[in-house]
C-alpha cells in the first residue's frame, strides 16, 4: 500500500494540471485575504439603523437613503430632544430610512415650497416638515398642528409609517402623565423603559445566539468567504487528479493486476485515500508559505485555526471530488461535475453574498453545503467562542462518513450493473 501510495503522488507530482491547481489557488487565496475593502457597507452588520443627515434640504434623500427600506425625508425646524427621539425610533425599526435636513434657519413658505419640489424631483415616499413649536405641540397633546405629512408615493408603506408614527407620539403622551411637561425627563423616562424590556434571543439552527459581528469583522468573514471559494476549486480538481489516476488505471487494466496480486480492493481505494489526506495538507503548506509572505495580512483569526478549518475543508471536496471522479468513469465529464459542484454549493453557502434575507427554502438548503458550516466556525473564531473547535470536527466527520458511505454504495451498484 506504501508503494502505491508513493507510486499516486510520483504521478501527481507529474501533472501540470495538478501543480498549477495546487500553487495557484492559494496563492489567488492568500491574496484575497490580504485585499482591504469595506464590504460592511453592503452587510447588515447588526448594528441600529440611525438617522441619515442632509447638508441641505435640497440634497435629494434618494441618493443617500436606503433604498430597501421606505425613504422618508424630513424638514426638522424644531431641532428639539424630542422630535430627535421620534426620528430615532422610527429609524430603529428598520423599516424606514430617515433622511433629515435642518430647516431651523429658513421660512416656513420656503419649506413648503422645497417640499412641493422634492414631491416631484425626489423619491422619497414621504415628506414631513417638523415645525419649530412641535415640541411644545406634542406636549400639549396636539402633535397635528406642529407638522406635516405629504403622502408622495403610492407605496403602502406610508400607512405603517403613519401608524408608527403616532404609536411613538401616543407612548410620549403616556409617559407626559407621569413625567410632567419636562421633555428631559419624558425621554429618560421612556428610553428606561425600553431599555428594560428582555430582548428577543435569536437561535441559529447550530443552537447558538446569532452572532453580532463588527464593521471590520463582517470585513474579514467576507474576505473569508471569497478565500473559501478560490480554494475550494483547488481542491476539487486536485482531488479530480487522484480520480483521473484511478480511471486510467482502470482502462489500462493495471487495476485488474493489482487485484491479482496480494493487494486488495480495500486497501487500494484506501490508498487513494491517504493521497487525498497528503493533497490537502500539501496545499494547506502551499497557502502557509503564501500567507507568511505576505506582510500584516489580517483576517480576525489565529493563523493555524484558519490553517485547520482550510485543511479539513480541503479533505472533504478532495474527498468528494476522487469519488465523484471514480463513480463517473469519464475524465472529461468528471471535470465538469465538480466544477458544477464548486459553483453551486459555492452559491447556496452564500460566499459571495449573504443568505440571511433568502426564503427559508433557500436558508434549509444552504445548511446542506459544507462551506455554509465552516463560515459559521469562522464566525465563532472570529468571537472566540471555543466551541468553534468541536463543531468544526463533528462537521467535518459528518461530511466524510456520508460522502464515502455514499460513495461506497455507488462503487458496488456500478460493479453490480458491470
Amino acid at each position: 500500500m506504501i508503494s502505491l501510495i508513493k507510486m499516486s503522488i510520483k504521478l501527481l507530482l507529474r501533472n501540470k494540471g495538478f501543480l498549477f491547481f495546487l500553487i495557484a489557488t492559494p496563492a489567488v487565496s492568500s491574496f484575497i485575504l490580504n485585499m482591504k475593502v469595506d464590504h460592511a457597507v453592503y452587510t447588515d452588520s447588526g448594528n441600529t439603523p440611525a438617522i441619515i443627515e442632509l447638508d441641505d434640504c435640497t440634497e435629494k434623500a434618494v441618493y443617500v437613503g436606503d433604498t430597501s427600506a421606505f425613504i422618508v425625508k424630513v424638514y426638522d425646524a424644531s431641532l428639539s430632544e424630542l422630535s430627535e427621539y421620534v426620528l430615532e425610533k422610527i429609524a430603529e425599526t428598520g423599516m424606514f430610512s430617515v433622511c433629515r435636513c435642518d430647516v431651523s434657519d429658513r421660512a416656513e413658505e420656503e419649506i413648503l415650497a422645497q417640499a412641493k419640489k422634492d414631491a416631484f424631483d425626489d423619491r422619497a415616499g414621504m415628506l414631513l416638515y417638523l415645525k419649530k413649536d412641535f415640541e411644545q405641540a406634542v406636549l400639549k397633546g396636539n402633535w397635528e398642528s406642529g407638522m406635516q405629512l405629504y403622502a408622495v408615493s403610492e407605496d403602502e408603506r406610508q400607512t405603517l409609517f403613519e401608524a408608527e408614527l403616532e404609536n411613538v407620539l401616543m407612548q410620549i403622551k403616556q409617559v407626559q402623565m407621569l413625567a410632567g411637561e419636562n421633555s428631559k425627563e419624558i425621554i429618560v423616562m421612556l428610553k428606561a423603559i425600553t431599555e428594560g424590556m428582555p430582548e428577543k434571543q435569536i437561535v441559529s439552527l447550530a443552537g447558538k445566539k446569532d452572532i453580532r459581528l463588527t464593521d471590520e469583522q463582517i470585513n474579514q468573514k467576507t474576505q473569508i468567504g471569497y478565500a473559501f471559494a478560490i480554494i475550494t476549486l483547488g481542491f476539487l480538481f486536485c482531488g479530480v487528479c487522484v480520480a483521473h489516476t484511478v480511471i486510467e488505471e482502470q482502462n489500462n487494466k493495471v487495476f485488474t493486476r493489482m487485484m491479482l496480486s496480494r493487494v486488495s480492493e480495500r486497501e487500494y481505494f484506501f490508498s487513494k485515500f491517504v493521497v487525498v489526506f497528503a493533497i490537502s495538507i500539501m496545499q494547506t503548506l502551499v497557502l502557509s508559505a503564501c500567507l507568511s509572505v505576505i506582510k500584516d495580512v489580517d483576517f480576525g483569526i489565529n493563523r493555524w485555526s484558519f490553517l485547520l478549518v482550510i485543511f479539513l475543508l480541503g479533505l472533504i471536496f478532495s474527498t468528494l471530488s476522487l469519488l465523484t471522479g471514480v463513480l463517473i468513469g469519464d475524465v472529461m465529464s468528471s471535470n465538469y461535475a465538480v466544477f458544477s459542484i464548486w459553483s453551486i454549493s459555492a452559491l447556496l453557502a452564500g460566499l459571495y453574498f449573504p443568505l440571511d434575507d433568502t426564503g427559508a427554502a433557500l436558508k434549509t438548503l444552504s445548511y446542506l453545503m459544507p462551506q455554509r458550516w465552516f463560515m459559521k466556525v469562522s464566525e465563532m473564531l472570529l468571537i472566540q467562542d471555543r466551541g468553534a473547535y468541536s463543531m468544526l470536527l463533528y462537521v467535518t466527520g459528518a461530511y466524510l462518513i456520508i460522502i464515502i458511505s455514499l460513495g461506497s454504495v455507488g462503487l458496488k451498484m456500478k460493479r453490480s450493473e458491470a
